[in-house]
Protein backbone atom coordinates (compact mmCIF):
# COMPACT_ATOMS: atom_id res chain seq x y z
CA UNK A 1 0.00 0.00 0.00
CA UNK A 2 2.74 2.28 1.22
CA UNK A 3 4.03 1.86 -2.61
CA UNK A 4 0.94 2.91 -4.01
CA UNK A 5 0.58 5.97 -1.82
CA UNK A 6 4.53 7.11 -3.04
CA UNK A 7 3.52 6.36 -6.36
CA UNK A 8 0.45 8.66 -6.37
CA UNK A 9 2.48 11.47 -4.36
CA UNK A 10 4.89 11.83 -7.38
CA UNK A 11 2.22 12.12 -9.57
CA UNK A 12 0.79 15.45 -7.51
CA UNK A 13 3.97 16.38 -7.21
CA UNK A 14 4.63 16.30 -10.96
CA UNK A 15 1.02 17.60 -11.66
CA UNK A 16 1.72 20.80 -9.87
CA UNK A 17 5.13 21.56 -11.34
CA UNK A 18 3.53 21.15 -14.94
CA UNK A 19 1.01 23.66 -13.26
CA UNK A 20 -1.84 21.01 -14.52
CA UNK A 21 -4.37 21.14 -12.21
CA UNK A 22 -6.94 18.72 -13.63
CA UNK A 23 -4.05 15.96 -13.25
CA UNK A 24 -3.33 17.13 -9.53
CA UNK A 25 -7.32 16.32 -8.83
CA UNK A 26 -6.79 13.11 -10.68
CA UNK A 27 -3.33 11.88 -8.85
CA UNK A 28 -5.30 12.78 -5.21
CA UNK A 29 -8.32 10.69 -5.98
CA UNK A 30 -6.32 8.17 -6.65
CA UNK A 31 -4.29 8.70 -3.32
CA UNK A 32 -7.76 8.54 -1.12
CA UNK A 33 -8.36 5.48 -2.94
CA UNK A 34 -4.52 4.29 -1.81
CA UNK A 35 -5.11 5.82 1.44
CA UNK A 36 -6.49 3.02 4.69
CA UNK A 37 -8.98 3.80 6.92
CA UNK A 38 -6.44 4.00 9.58
CA UNK A 39 -5.42 7.47 8.09
CA UNK A 40 -8.15 9.65 8.56
CA UNK A 41 -6.09 13.20 8.59
CA UNK A 42 -4.28 11.79 5.46
CA UNK A 43 -7.27 10.94 3.76
CA UNK A 44 -8.79 14.19 4.48
CA UNK A 45 -5.86 16.25 3.23
CA UNK A 46 -5.81 14.25 0.20
CA UNK A 47 -9.60 14.50 -0.36
CA UNK A 48 -9.01 18.71 0.04
CA UNK A 49 -6.42 18.45 -3.04
CA UNK A 50 -8.55 16.43 -4.98
CA UNK A 51 -11.90 19.52 -4.37
CA UNK A 52 -10.46 22.03 -5.59
CA UNK A 53 -8.73 22.99 -9.36
CA UNK A 54 -7.32 26.39 -7.61
CA UNK A 55 -3.28 24.77 -7.77
CA UNK A 56 -2.34 27.47 -5.35
CA UNK A 57 -4.73 25.10 -3.19
CA UNK A 58 -3.62 22.62 -3.93
CA UNK A 59 0.17 23.50 -3.72
CA UNK A 60 -0.95 24.67 0.00
CA UNK A 61 -2.39 20.93 0.82
CA UNK A 62 0.36 19.13 -0.81
CA UNK A 63 2.87 21.11 1.17
CA UNK A 64 0.45 20.24 4.34
CA UNK A 65 0.10 16.28 2.78
CA UNK A 66 4.16 16.15 2.91
CA UNK A 67 4.46 17.29 6.36
CA UNK A 68 1.92 14.09 7.67
CA UNK A 69 3.44 11.56 5.23
CA UNK A 70 6.92 11.87 5.41
CA UNK A 71 6.79 9.46 8.69
CA UNK A 72 5.45 6.74 6.91
CA UNK A 73 7.38 7.20 3.68
CA UNK A 74 10.90 7.05 6.11
CA UNK A 75 9.70 4.15 8.23
CA UNK A 76 8.68 2.01 5.26
CA UNK A 77 11.25 2.43 2.38
CA UNK A 78 12.68 -0.95 1.63
CA UNK A 79 15.44 0.19 -0.95
CA UNK A 80 16.38 2.77 -3.30
CA UNK A 81 15.94 6.71 -2.52
CA UNK A 82 13.50 9.31 -1.28
CA UNK A 83 14.91 12.69 -1.39
CA UNK A 84 13.54 15.97 1.22
CA UNK A 85 13.81 18.86 -0.96
CA UNK A 86 12.81 22.33 0.36
CA UNK A 87 12.05 25.68 -1.53
CA UNK A 88 12.86 28.61 1.18
CA UNK A 89 10.98 30.87 -1.60
CA UNK A 90 7.61 29.17 -0.95
CA UNK A 91 4.30 30.55 0.54
CA UNK A 92 5.77 34.32 1.07
CA UNK A 93 9.18 33.20 1.82
CA UNK A 94 8.01 30.62 5.05
CA UNK A 95 9.69 27.72 2.80
CA UNK A 96 8.25 24.25 1.83
CA UNK A 97 9.40 20.65 1.31
CA UNK A 98 8.59 18.05 -1.01
CA UNK A 99 9.70 14.44 -1.44
CA UNK A 100 11.14 13.08 -4.78
CA UNK A 101 12.06 10.20 -6.32
CA UNK A 102 15.18 12.10 -7.82
CA UNK A 103 17.52 14.04 -7.16
CA UNK A 104 16.67 17.04 -9.70
CA UNK A 105 15.19 19.55 -7.93
CA UNK A 106 11.84 20.20 -10.05
CA UNK A 107 10.08 22.72 -7.83
CA UNK A 108 5.93 22.17 -7.43
CA UNK A 109 5.74 25.08 -5.58
CA UNK A 110 6.68 27.38 -8.07
CA UNK A 111 6.78 25.48 -11.78
CA UNK A 112 8.52 26.66 -14.90
CA UNK A 113 8.77 29.95 -12.86
CA UNK A 114 11.43 29.08 -10.63
CA UNK A 115 12.03 25.14 -11.65
CA UNK A 116 15.20 24.57 -10.25
CA UNK A 117 15.00 26.65 -7.10
CA UNK A 118 15.40 24.17 -4.09
CA UNK A 119 17.85 22.15 -2.56
CA UNK A 120 17.95 18.48 -1.30
CA UNK A 121 17.86 18.46 2.68
CA UNK A 122 17.98 15.18 2.86
CA UNK A 123 18.34 11.51 1.45
CA UNK A 124 16.17 8.61 2.94
CA UNK A 125 17.70 5.41 1.97
CA UNK A 126 17.70 1.89 3.52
Amino acid sequence: MTCKIFHNYQQIRSALTNLDASAVVTAAVNLVESLSEGSPEMKSMALAMANTDDIEKQRGRFSQFTQKVEPLFKESITGGAIYKQFCPMAFNNMGGYWLSDVSEIKNPYYGEKMLKCGKVTETIEK
